[in-house]
Parts: C-alpha cells; sequence; structure tokens
C-alpha cells in the first residue's frame, strides 16, 4: 500500500512539474510577444533565448527571434530563423508565409510565390498567405509591364 502511495505521490510531482515548467514557457511567449508588439526587440530576443535554453525546438521562439531580426534588418539570419522554426512547427504556414515575406522584401518574387504557394498548401484557410501572394503576383506583373514599356520605348519590341 505504502509504494502504491509513493508511486501516486511521485506521479503528482512531476505532473505539477510539467504544469509549472509550461506555464513559465507560457509566461515567456507572452513576455516576448509583449515586448515585441512594443517595438523593444531586445527584450524579445532576450524572452525567446530563455524559451530556447528550455526547449531549442521550440518553433515560436524560432520565428520570434526570426521576427526580431526581420524588425532589424537582418534577413538573412531572420529567414536562418523561420526555416528552422519550420523543422519543428505544427503550423507551417505561418513559417511558409514569412519566409515568402522575406523574398517578397528582398524582390525575387518567384520564390516568394513559392512560399506563399506552399503555405496555402498547408492550410487552405490562411489569409495572410493569399494576401502576400497577390501582392507579389502583381508585383510581378507590373515588373513585365514596366520592361515591355521600356522595350516598346527603345523600339526594341
Amino acid at each position: 500500500m505504502e509504494e502504491n502511495n509513493l508511486s501516486f505521490a511521485k506521479k503528482i510531482k512531476n505532473s505539477v512539474k510539467r504544469i509549472k515548467s509550461k506555464l513559465k514557457l507560457l509566461k515567456l511567449i507572452e513576455k516576448a510577444k509583449f515586448e515585441y508588439d512594443r517595438n523593444n526587440y531586445s527584450g524579445c530576443e532576450d524572452a525567446c533565448r530563455k524559451i530556447l535554453a528550455e526547449n531549442p525546438e521550440n518553433s515560436t521562439a524560432l520565428r520570434g527571434l526570426g521576427c526580431v531580426m526581420q524588425a532589424s534588418g537582418n534577413n538573412k539570419k531572420a529567414l536562418e530563423y523561420y526555416t528552422k522554426a519550420l523543422n519543428f512547427s505544427t503550423n507551417k504556414e505561418l513559417e511558409y508565409t514569412l519566409i515568402g515575406t522575406i523574398y517578397y522584401l528582398e524582390e525575387n518574387l518567384d520564390m516568394a510565390i513559392k512560399y506563399y504557394n506552399l503555405a496555402i498548401d498547408e492550410n487552405e484557410d490562411y489569409d495572410k498567405a493569399y494576401e502576400g501572394r497577390n501582392q507579389a503576383m502583381l508585383e510581378n506583373h507590373l515588373k513585365i509591364i514596366d520592361l515591355q514599356e521600356s522595350l516598346i520605348k527603345r523600339k526594341i519590341f
């Protein structure tokens, strides 16, 4: 009987420990989002790094670091974080859309469209992917029109 009670107590202790760990993680995620929304990127980065110290595969923290890098103008590093987050994410449409946005900002419209389409393939109800893809397609179309007008002016076309 005592063995059963001891075993039961250990199970409860482990459950409480897991719950406390998850609550700590949630608080850090909320802090990271709060700091990011306030444009306090260093505060957001600190919170994300604390999360990753506990759980290196946390896609939310990796995505958060990507957003911080992107906001800081370091698109290359942002792309690395988004790609790493993609490996662990259960909501891959988020990372695909963020990657598509990096390519869009770098005016690599074909790659942007590719990643927006991957996001749509993951979740056909994800409006941000459609918005990004439509914008990239429009920009691509406008570039073609500009090129055609340039060629007509040069009398090459």
